[in-house]
């Protein structure tokens, strides 16, 4: 039918009725560039512009993709609310930008510790995988009695009690833990193609002699310490909000023997207003702070009676105020105003800063939390040398990690002094780590040595190791600022990337 309908039109419509295209008689190089007789594709055209806009976008998502599904934190308390979830989570990621070598030595010291707990225990429960181990680690068992959490339950905990036949060994499978686990392979997918196109375009770049910024080879650097986190923690579950409870069998008390007891309250003792005790805020500051950020994990049983309808309930924000008044008051009294403040205004939040440094090294117990570990907490690894394997991935990461940096060494810069100050803060990011592992490696031998003493060679060397953590971050926040500085004077060059790159999945 289709021929037919060819024929007639050909054939009966006559010569005048046949209209062609037209023919464009103009030279070739005045021809637009989507005209169809352009078929060769000229040198300029394989190219197109951007804008800083789109450099700070394409550098910032990958950096939030990477950071934000790579982080897997442990186990939030019960009482924890989502904002106190969010927070801890955003801290993680700022400690990782900051210092992504802590984190990999965190992450490396929960992945061996859970490699050396599934051999443990594998031998008597063959169902006991990675994955229970990394549950363990992070807290996801909790201990009851009588249908009432007593604590987090620990994994030397677990390994006594089940041995003296006070509980029945956990039985959730691996399909269950994973269940729980928000860590979908959509998610991760999204982060890997990110990860995978920035990194290649910037090599096209490169291979181009195009401008690579600073803030890309940054950008660069974390990204590439997104295969050895996911490495680390590929079996531990994320973002999990419930734990499994664990019972102590019917007769059996219990007095857990731990390392550092957790503190217990009195549940016949009511509630009290933050305001009506001194108790509540023990008189060193230091310790006080740390008691009343960990109220609301402390085993404490209602009142009991409700308030009647129409009673005040105190105020939230209210409570934080006079909690910090309180604290500042009790400072002033046992230290003196001028040292009292400074204390609270400047000691007090450094050390705040920093001790999650130190946590992320050695946290091995409970830090007298209850129904949740620390942060950064880990297993203590079997043997007298294994808590020093985690040392190495974290030196080789520093190493590789400072050397991407390195790369931008003869790069533009709009003054010789903002290059002179990459090139050194480089060699520090590359350097101090090493030099901080290993003064790390030599207090634990030296420790170890004088039985857990306090000796001047220790002192000494906690001092050394403070410094340069203080140095470290000093120069990690200057290769994190420069970056965004030397976006107001770019060479040409950084204004143009080859077309094909926004053909690729990307963000």
């Amino acid at each position: 039918m289709l021929l037919l309908i060819l024929f007639y039109i050909s054939f009966f419509s006559g010569p005048w009725n046949t209209a062609a295209l037209p023919t464009d008689l103009r030279p070739s190089e005045t021809l637009p560039r989507n005209h169809l007789q352009s078929i060769f594709i000229r040198e300029e055209d394989r190219f197109d512009n951007r804008s800083i806009y789109g450099i700070l976008w394409s550098c910032l998502s990958t950096i939030f993709a990477c950071t934000w599904v790579t982080v897997h934190p442990n186990m939030p308390a019960p009482g924890d609310s989502k904002w106190a979830v969010l927070r801890r989570r955003v801290a993680i990621m700022g400690y990782f930008l900051l210092a992504p070598e802590f984190v990999i030595m965190w992450a490396a010291r929960q992945h061996f510790g859970a490699r050396s707990l599934t051999k443990e225990y594998s031998t008597k429960h063959p169902a006991w995988t990675r994955a229970h181990s990394f549950f363990l680690i992070m807290g996801g068992f909790t201990l009851y009695k009588e249908g009432k959490p007593i604590s987090v339950l620990e994994a030397k905990e677990l390994a006594d009690l089940s041995k003296e036949g006070k509980l029945t060994w956990p039985t959730i499978t691996e399909e269950e833990i994973a269940d729980r686990s928000k860590g979908d392979y959509l998610s991760k997918t999204i982060a890997l193609f990110q990860t995978a196109w920035f990194i290649g375009q910037c090599i096209a770049r490169g291979a181009y002699g195009l401008t690579v910024t600073e803030l890309e080879v940054v950008t660069v650097a974390f990204a590439s310490l997104t295969g050895v986190i996911y490495y680390l923690w590929w079996d531990k579950p994320l973002d999990v909000r419930c734990s499994i409870p664990v019972h102590l069998l019917p007769g059996e008390d219990n007095n857990i023997h731990r390392s550092n007891p957790l503190p217990r309250v009195d549940p016949s003792t009511p509630n009290l207003p933050p305001t009506s005790a001194r108790s509540l805020f023990i008189s060193s500051p230091e310790v006080s702070d740390e008691a009343i950020l960990q109220m609301n994990e402390k085993i404490i049983d209602p009142p009991p009676s409700t308030p009647a309808r129409g009673t005040a309930t105190p105020d939230q924000a209210f409570t934080r105020i006079q909690r910090f008044r309180n604290f500042r008051r009790n400072a002033c009294e046992d230290y003196g105003t001028f040292l009292g403040l400074t204390y609270v205004f400047v000691v007090f939040p450094l050390i705040r800063f920093f001790r999650p440094f130190q946590e992320m090294l050695d946290c091995k117990d409970l830090k007298g939390k209850t129904l949740r570990v620390p942060t950064f907490y880990s297993v203590a690894i079997k043997g007298d040398d294994e808590d020093l394997i985690p040392l190495i991935p974290a030196a080789c990461v520093s190493v590789i990690f400072g050397a991407i940096h390195c790369i931008a060494w003869d790069f533009h810069f709009a003054t010789w002094q903002e290059q002179w100050l990459w090139r050194i803060s480089s060699i520090l990011v590359s350097g101090l780590p090493i030099s901080m592992l290993a003064l790390a490696g030599l207090g634990y031998l030296l420790d170890h040595h004088n039985n857990g003493e306090i000796y001047c060679g220790g002192i000494a060397t906690f001092i050394a190791i403070f410094i340069q953590i203080f140095l470290y971050v000093v120069v990690r926040i200057i290769l994190l600022v420069l970056p965004f500085i030397a976006l107001r004077s770019l060479p040409p060059g950084a204004y143009i990337q080859p077309n094909w790159v926004s053909f690729l999945p990307h963000i």
